[in-house]
């Protein structure tokens, strides 16, 4: 529980108590070679995916606590995530070497 401290003091609460989730991100590539009537010659197929699993990982978390004049914190989204990170990005791609 959070409270407004006495004036002219610091409170008691340390450095760094208010921390974000990890970040579990996964970046995968696939690819497959098709020849062409010859070994030098071949079509390739890449799929890469970006958060290929698409965790959603917040990037931003309301810090800012708001008091009333008897010290009780009224902010209901304190502690709160407010923004994500983009979700699952898929590229595809075909390379034809002759």
């Amino acid at each position: 529980m959070f409270k407004r401290t006495s004036q002219g003091t610091f409170g008691n609460a340390g450095t760094g108590i208010l921390y974000g989730p990890g970040i579990n991100n996964w970046d995968l590539a696939i690819s497959k070679r098709f020849p062409l009537f010859s070994e030098r010659r071949f079509v390739q197929f890449r799929t890469e995916l970006f958060n290929a699993w698409n965790h959603t990982q917040f990037s931003g978390q309301n810090a800012t606590a708001r008091f009333d004049k008897n010290g009780v914190q009224t902010d209901p989204n304190f502690g709160a995530y407010t923004a994500a990170f983009k979700p699952r990005n898929i590229q595809l791609s075909l390379k034809v070497v002759f």
